[in-house]
């Protein structure tokens, strides 16, 4: 048998009334400072603003005076495949839900990414360099502006315009806007949105997009450098996408008119696969050729329509292969999503990822994170990155070279799929602010990776996404703090941040609390933010209130301090015939213990202990081994979660 301990012992003999007395009030004490240490996290000014002006509480719900903002979209684009150039006009309702008189409006213009002399977090092709976007007209409730360089109406940054209201937009009350823009897509730099080949393409962050402003930054004026992703408003889309005959459309939201874009046969397939739970291939290896898939009219419109997300992207080809099926994930309401699958023929892996992105979808809405799907449909996309938009991805081949080897391709490719899945939840559903705390979508994104990839592949190991990047930067100086502003942070300090190390953080808080107060606490927290804007401290206040416990000091180092875990057997006493194996925390960063026990008759026994052995602040516990063997060989350690120093983590006896 195994026993625990704490690290201390009482030696001296007094009265048992005394003692009893003595100790009740050394626990209060130690309580007390324990709790008043945890008590308190560090808030920045702005946000006990919010906390002042009741738009957010400290139990971690949104306050009464809570708003935000929202933007519907009516977009028209036409594309030309040969010269990549896209144009558009769009037709935008902005409503001020604030409390401000807003006197100007941010417009982000991502495509200005590739403008010549722009900052970069990448590097791009020489001949993707361009003009960025023409802004043609911007009307404002109906009346022109002048919207060229100069005009004191339109200011053009770097990735984004501020535009001048000489009627200020009051507190509830709305806006209209129409713009009409062009930009040429790029070609050879794929930077989660561009040219797949010659006559395939997954166009994203292509329309001018309102600028979120919000009760804790006011107007988010983001540069656009290319690692952050998103921060929008939610809103309706309806959008019009005009292309050429043989293409067919693939994107966010719900096909609105496929009889008159599909021909029969092909239209037939579609509908069937909406309510079958098989694979439905429509358009297969011997029909690649998209012709005779599509009606023949010079051009087509493809209309798709989708409701409250927060933003909008398609792509389009003239040979991929299309499969779909669908899947109840109501059960009691009978409501099924549409799964569906467009790949380049040569992608052999592709062959199964509609399957692939059926299960995940099945994992994710029955069991982690235990949220029924929410949205009507889901397009895995054969493009050139791995990138998640609302119902559509960009998902490369694992066979592309940019990936590399790996011993098992298969698995990877569940792993990749699901995560971007799973930003279904994290940004799209709940509406985070990746720009700033980019671990608040992609920790859990990669924790439902790693937590589904273990399950449905029981074979194959799983490892938390990129976390030999942490291993090799752990502790170091380029090891931030979880809270470090994402925008603000670079690779591959950004990537650590956001994956890694915030997925072993979900994962310890998932141990600690155990799968079934975890998953409540976690649905709370989703119930009270889906379709909002949460931030840091509503995660942590509404983690705390939910399960009953204050975690701040757990909370504390892992996101306010610079630190890192580290684990040591400090020292092995034996006692007769029992053990005493103790463990020193010599990191700031608390973490479970894992020991692996070799006694000398081959058997071995696994200790865990959750985190919350150290909560009291102390940096030694004691393991107490009484199963009366010998043991030769105690290790410490555990895959999911790196050790600062791994050389005292191993004693032979």
């Amino acid at each position: 048998m195994i026993l625990r301990c704490t690290h201390y012992k009482l030696n001296i003999k007094v009265n048992k009334s005394i003692l009893f007395i003595i100790l009740l009030f050394s626990f209060i004490a130690i309580t007390t400072i324990s709790y008043s240490q945890s008590s308190e996290l560090y808030i920045p000014l702005n946000i006990q603003d919010a906390y002042k002006n009741k738009t957010r509480s400290k139990d971690g719900k949104p306050g009464e005076n809570y708003w935000q903002n929202r933007a519907d979209y009516l977009i028209n684009v036409d594309f030309n495949p040969k010269t990549r150039l896209l144009e558009g006009s769009e037709k935008i309702m902005y409503f001020n839900n604030s409390p401000d008189t807003l006197k100007e409006i941010v417009i982000h213009l991502y495509p200005d990414y590739f403008k010549k002399g722009n900052a970069r977090d990448n590097n791009i092709d020489f001949a993707d360099e361009s003009d960025g976007v023409t802004i043609e007209n911007i009307a404002i409730d109906k009346k022109d502006i002048n919207v060229n360089q100069g005009s004191r109406n339109v200011k053009f940054y770097h990735t984004y315009l501020k535009l001048k209201l000489d009627s200020y937009l009051l507190p509830n009350s709305q806006i209209e806007l129409d713009i009409l823009w062009n930009y040429t897509v790029n070609q050879g730099s794929h930077v989660r949105t561009g040219t797949v080949d010659s006559t395939s393409f997954f166009i994203a962050y292509f329309f001018p997009h309102i600028a979120v402003y919000d009760d804790i930054h006011g107007w988010n004026e983001y540069e656009y450098t290319g690692n952050t992703e998103f921060y929008n408003d939610f809103g309706d889309y309806v959008v019009s996408i005009s292309v050429p005959e043989s293409f067919i459309v693939w994107a966010t939201g719900t096909l609105q008119n496929p009889e008159e874009v599909l021909s029969e046969k092909y239209l037939q397939r579609y509908k069937s696969a909406m309510t079958s739970d098989s694979i439905i291939h429509i358009i297969d290896s011997t029909e690649f050729s998209q012709n005779k898939a599509i009606s023949k009219n010079e051009q087509n419109v493809w209309k798709f329509k989708a409701d409250n997300i927060p933003d909008f992207a398609f792509a389009l080809s003239d040979h991929y292969l299309w499969d779909a099926t669908s899947l109840v994930v109501e059960e009691k309401a009978g409501r099924r999503v549409l799964i569906d699958a467009a790949y380049n023929k040569e992608s052999n892996d592709f062959y199964k990822v509609a399957e692939i992105a059926r299960q995940s979808i099945e994992y994710m809405s029955f069991n982690f994170p235990g949220v029924p799907f929410p949205y009507p449909q889901m397009t895995v996309f054969n493009g050139g990155t791995g990138m998640e938009f609302p119902m559509i991805l960009n998902n490369m081949s694992v066979y592309h070279p940019n990936m590399g080897h790996h011993p098992n391709k298969e698995h990877l490719l569940l792993v990749f799929t699901a995560h971007e899945i799973a930003h279904t939840y994290f940004p799209f559903f709940m509406g985070t602010n990746e720009i700033d705390y980019a671990w608040m979508d992609e920790g859990w994104a990669t924790l439902t990776e790693y937590i589904l990839g273990t399950e449905l592949d029981t074979i194959n190991t799983t490892k938390i996404l990129s976390i030999n990047k942490y291993k090799k930067a752990i502790g170091t100086e380029i090891d931030f703090p979880l809270i470090s502003m994402s925008k603000i942070t670079k690779n591959p300090t950004y990537k650590i941040n956001s994956l890694p190390k915030a997925a072993i953080f979900n994962l310890i808080l998932k141990d600690l609390l155990g799968d079934d107060l975890f998953r409540k606490t976690l649905h709370e927290y989703m119930e009270r933010w889906n379709g909002k804007h949460p931030m840091p401290y509503d995660f942590f206040y509404t983690f705390n209130e939910a399960c009953g416990q204050d975690l701040n000091w757990l909370y504390k180092p892992w996101f306010f301090e610079y630190g890192y875990p580290d684990l040591a057997i400090k020292d092995v006493n034996i006692k007769a015939d029992d053990y005493e194996i103790v463990i020193e925390k010599i990191g700031n960063y608390p973490v479970p213990v894992d020991l692996k026990i070799l006694f000398s008759d081959g058997t071995f026994e696994i200790i865990h202990e959750k985190v919350s052995i150290w909560k009291n602040g102390k940096d030694i516990f004691t393991v107490i081994d009484t199963t009366n063997k010998t043991i030769i060989k105690i290790e410490t350690g555990n895959q999911d979660i790196p050790d600062a120093d791994m050389t005292n983590n191993i004693i032979v006896l």
